[in-house]
């Protein structure tokens, strides 16, 4: 019987547990799950976008006035540019805790590691930490303040409390020209509104169960995406709501488990340690789709509430 090498081990981790680690950080990541997810298959993407419109005009019946002759008009396009960028973590663990374990041990540590790499791209997309200098969009927080789509929730019940702001944020997303469709917060926010309820006794807060047996969260008629991984900063924001279609993460299919024994880690030489490591990597782009709308304006996508000021 042939022996199995490193190469096989390693070989057999990455097959194993690669979509393991995708659908993780699918799952603790609310930009992806909670927006437009775009497959890339290279490392720069442009995606087109109009930045003119073309106009019509009447037309005459006239086979001399100039009211006769049909207009011309121009559409321009313009680029926007995905380019995707890698998170990593990498998890060392000794060879005796790894021995001394069950088979769900490395499961475990792949979920881990997914749930690290949606962290940060959270944190990324929705306030801007670390985020990459090769992402040009705003992040969502940012984009929202430029816009002047920001409300700030008011101790007072009526229309600038929480439950008003965030229908301030909508209705600014959607006179904008683009369609609030989506709720990014901290998960406490359901608790903060379970008891609240619009003029016509609908509950503001609603969880229905689907016919697949999953359940889906809205606050407001918006779908609920809550941040569950750490990412969330209620000191900065309580709530964003956004137009789904706008926000755009682009997804590379190339995720990898590795699974490392000779490497050394912050100085830490893994084979005289008998310490092996499991190296995690994904890559991502990310863009805010702030196009044109039916006036020719530049839509704003994005609107945010964000907490009482201290006194």
């Amino acid at each position: 019987m042939a022996d199995i090498t490193r190469e096989d081990v390693a070989t057999l981790i990455q097959e194993e547990y690669s979509s393991t680690l995708l659908s993780t950080a699918e799952a603790q990541s609310a930009v992806l799950s909670g927006f437009e997810n775009v497959p890339l298959g290279t490392k720069i993407t442009n995606a087109p976008v109009l930045t003119t419109l073309p106009e019509a005009k009447w037309v005459s019946e006239s086979a001399t006035l100039e009211a006769g002759r049909k207009p011309t008009s121009k559409a321009i396009w313009g680029n926007k540019r995905f380019v995707v960028e890698e998170v990593a973590v990498i998890v060392p663990i000794h060879e005796d805790t790894l021995e001394d374990a069950d088979d769900t041990m490395i499961d475990k540590i792949t979920k881990l590691g997914g749930t690290a790499i949606g962290k940060k791209l959270d944190e990324a997309v929705i306030f801007g930490v670390d985020k990459p200098a090769t992402w040009l969009s705003l992040d969502l927080l940012a984009a929202a303040v430029a816009a002047g789509n920001v409300f700030e929730v008011s101790p007072t019940p009526g229309q600038d409390d929480l439950a008003g702001s965030i229908l301030q944020a909508a209705g600014a997303v959607a006179d904008s020209g683009a369609n609030p469709t989506t709720i990014l917060s901290a998960s406490g926010l359901r608790f903060r509104l379970a008891n609240l309820r619009s003029a016509d006794g609908q509950a503001i807060y609603q969880r229905t169960l689907g016919e697949s047996g999953g359940v889906s969260d809205s606050i407001a008629g918006l779908d609920a995406a809550f941040v569950k991984n750490g990412a969330w900063d209620n000191t900065l924001a309580s709530a964003i709501v956004a137009d789904r279609s706008r926000v755009l993460i682009g997804v590379r299919q190339d995720v990898t488990v590795k699974f490392l024994d000779q490497a050394t880690v912050d100085g830490i030489n893994l084979a005289e340690r008998d310490m092996v490591a499991f190296r995690f990597k994904a890559r991502y782009a990310y863009v805010l789709g702030n196009t044109l709308n039916a006036t020719g304006a530049n839509s704003e996508p994005v609107g945010a509430v964000i907490p009482t000021a201290a006194p």
